[in-house]
């Protein structure tokens, strides 16, 4: 792997949530973070532990599970691949993580505590309100995409459900 460096102020710009941030504010909030190696196959976040923190994906890729309520089973989610942003969550609510993220070689990854990126945020007023209002846009697009999911997959679900009801009959 090569030489572990601090993530780019463009890099953390493209984190829809910090995207309100001047470069100033993103040099500054780098500096806060931490930069590390983490080795294939080693869990990076674990569904339901109480840890806070973001995570940006600089290198490698990962992958993000659920566990079955209802068994043992780990559902696969979906891979992350540089760039992506996860964990971001628990910047705003202090609820359990909701995913396991496993690095599935190895990656290089900056994370901001939840403590630090508060004690961050809450330094200045209008950064705070740029923050939140990120957050409500971000949090809008994903109900909106999620509906729209639901809706398209309910309309599926009808559709088979119909064919197979013709075929019976």
């Amino acid at each position: 792997m090569t030489e572990i460096q601090a993530p780019t102020v463009e890099t953390i710009k493209e984190v829809k949530l910090l995207s309100g941030f001047t470069d100033e504010e993103i040099q500054e909030l780098i500096s806060t973070g931490e930069t590390y190696a983490v080795q294939a196959h080693t869990n990076i976040m674990i569904e339901g532990d109480t840890k806070g923190g973001m995570f940006v994906l600089l290198d490698g890729q990962v992958g993000v599970s659920k566990a079955n309520p209802m068994g043992s089973n780990q559902y696969d989610l979906g891979h992350l691949q540089p760039g992506a942003v996860f964990g971001e969550l628990s910047l705003i609510d202090n609820n359990p993580r909701s995913a396991t993220v496993r690095a599935l070689m190895d990656c290089q990854v900056f994370q901001i505590s939840r403590e630090k990126f508060e004690a961050y945020v809450m330094s200045d007023d209008s950064r705070k309100m740029r923050f939140y209002k990120s957050c409500i846009d971000t949090m809008i697009a994903r109900l909106r995409e999620t509906d729209q999911k639901y809706v398209i997959s309910q309309y599926q679900l009808w559709k088979t459900a119909l064919a197979r009801r013709k075929e019976a009959a």
